[in-house]
């Protein structure tokens, strides 16, 4: 009962770091009145590079995340317009490194030698930002979340990952008005 007291503990701290790696940040502009939107739709996607499959699976977690907010899709008249911009960069995430050595004793002193190995490790991060902006291109809102990625990582865990990541990002959306 202990064993499995602690393999399940376990289990959850690595899920919550798992999680802990999307980094999420929102912007927006106090003076509009978030209440009078009601319709959106989307800008065209000037970023050919990204999958179409990528931008559905945001498009459609956008979507379900506003919705409920009483907000709808529509291309006709909309009150804002939402921009989605994909981005990936490869870093350096410190090194791995093995190293021997052996030490042979000669005449008065020590005869050594050594020989060491260091591996860079990358990390491959995605950057997601959502720009709501007005008719007339007027910034409304912004939100950027921020992830290590796996390009290899099957389709249903690519969708799982977007979901989490735009809601997380639309849960202060619409912000409510300082009383």
């Amino acid at each position: 009962m202990r064993s499995c007291r602690l393999l399940l503990a376990s289990g959850c701290v690595v899920l919550a770091i798992g999680c802990a790696t999307l980094q999420v940040d929102y912007d927006y502009d106090p003076a509009v009145d978030f209440s009078t939107l009601r319709t959106f739709d989307w800008l065209p996607n000037p970023d050919s590079t990204v999958q179409a499959l990528t931008v559905k699976r945001i498009q459609n977690a956008v979507t379900a995340q506003l919705q409920p907010k009483g907000l709808r899709l529509t291309s006709d008249h909309p009150d804002f317009l939402i921009g989605i911009t994909v981005s990936e960069r490869t870093s350096n995430a410190g090194a791995v490194g093995v190293g021997a050595s052996i030490g042979v004793p000669f005449s008065r002193g020590l005869f050594s030698l050594g020989t060491g190995h260091s591996t860079p490790t990358r990390k491959r991060e995605g950057t997601l930002v959502l720009d709501f902006v007005s008719r007339d291109s007027s910034p409304l809102w912004h939100s950027s979340a921020t992830e290590t990625v796996d390009n290899g990582a099957p389709p249903e865990e690519q969708e799982k990952r977007i979901n989490r990541a735009v809601a997380k990002m639309l849960a202060q959306f619409p912000p409510h008005p300082k009383k």
